[in-house]
């Protein structure tokens, strides 16, 4: 295969998404990880630079991996990978790495799982098992780079295990699949698992009804009988769908709080008594005991 010139840049292959997981021969399953999705090229004289998918360079917020690049010694190569924090469990929480540049308290590395260029070779057009075996190959241990591992047959199995441990889902990659830049592939599938959580419907802001319901529930304190406010999500109502939910709301009403620590938010609210229990998916619960839904738009 004849050398080109190395690109500044390949945008990432993305994956699409499925509900269920599933176990095939045909396909290997990795652990879908809460970070930023990052690409990194390493030119001719070994110097690294990091982009985010969108093109922005990840180097200045994350110089520790920045450097970690650079002693892997690599000469005209892209990597695909992740970059993440990881809690003292070594999951990766994705409020840690927000956190990271002003408190830089949990360890951040490159989660490396994919190869797009190797010694100034576009190896695109090879499968994925190939891409993996050359990674491999080519990477030394060094301090903040990890390489993804993955497991053959058993998605089911990892689903569950990612959902016990909470993280995001697992990931499935056709053997026979190549990488396809800037591409959403069906070769790439994703299958999230969001932590569910039985609920006790508390109140709703005044100004827009059950819009956005705040959400409640005995999960803290459970032994003592007390409900304690713990985030809100909104609910995607249709217009009849608020009607109905309004109308069974309204003999809940009441001026007292439910709650013992009660939002600090400046909208007013109309409280309910908490008689009615929704489920809500949430991404995680964060350090300070709120849910955190789908992150922020990410660079």
């Amino acid at each position: 295969m004849p050398k080109k010139p190395l690109p500044d840049f390949v945008a990432p292959m993305q994956a699409s998404s499925v509900k269920e997981p599933f176990d095939s021969p045909d396909w290997i399953f990795e652990t879908k990880l809460d970070g930023y999705r990052a690409i990194a090229v390493i030119d001719s004289t070994g110097k690294a630079r990091s982009w985010s998918r969108n093109r922005l360079p990840l180097g200045p917020k994350f110089p520790t991996v920045q450097d970690a690049v650079n002693e892997l010694k690599l000469r005209s190569t892209i990597l695909d990978g992740e970059i993440i924090a990881l809690d003292d469990e070594g999951v990766p929480r994705f409020q840690l790495l927000q956190q990271w540049q002003k408190r830089p308290i949990a360890p951040v590395v490159l989660y490396v799982f994919d190869l797009l260029w190797s010694d100034g070779r576009d190896i695109t057009r090879k499968t994925v098992l190939q891409r993996r075996d050359r990674l491999q190959q080519i990477i030394n241990a060094v301090p903040g780079i990890q390489v993804g591992g993955y497991i053959e047959n058993c998605g089911i199995d990892l689903y569950r295990l990612a959902k016990e441990k909470g993280l995001e889902g697992i990931i499935a990659k056709r053997k026979s699949g190549v990488y396809r830049p800037g591409k959403r592939s069906p070769d790439w599938l994703k299958i999230k698992s969001r932590p569910q959580q039985a609920s006790l419907c508390a109140a709703s802001p005044k100004e827009k009804g059950v819009a956005s319901i705040l959400a409640h529930c005995y999960w803290a304190r459970i032994e003592t009988g007390k409900l304690r406010y713990f985030g809100h999500s909104g609910t995607a109502f249709s217009e009849k769908g608020l009607k109905e939910t309004i109308d069974r709301l309204k003999p809940l009403f009441t001026d007292k709080s439910p709650v013992e620590n009660p939002p600090k938010i400046p909208e007013k609210f109309q409280w309910v008594h908490p008689k009615l229990v929704c489920e809500l998916a949430f991404a995680e619960r964060a350090t300070d005991e709120q849910l955190r839904q789908k992150p922020p738009a990410r660079s």
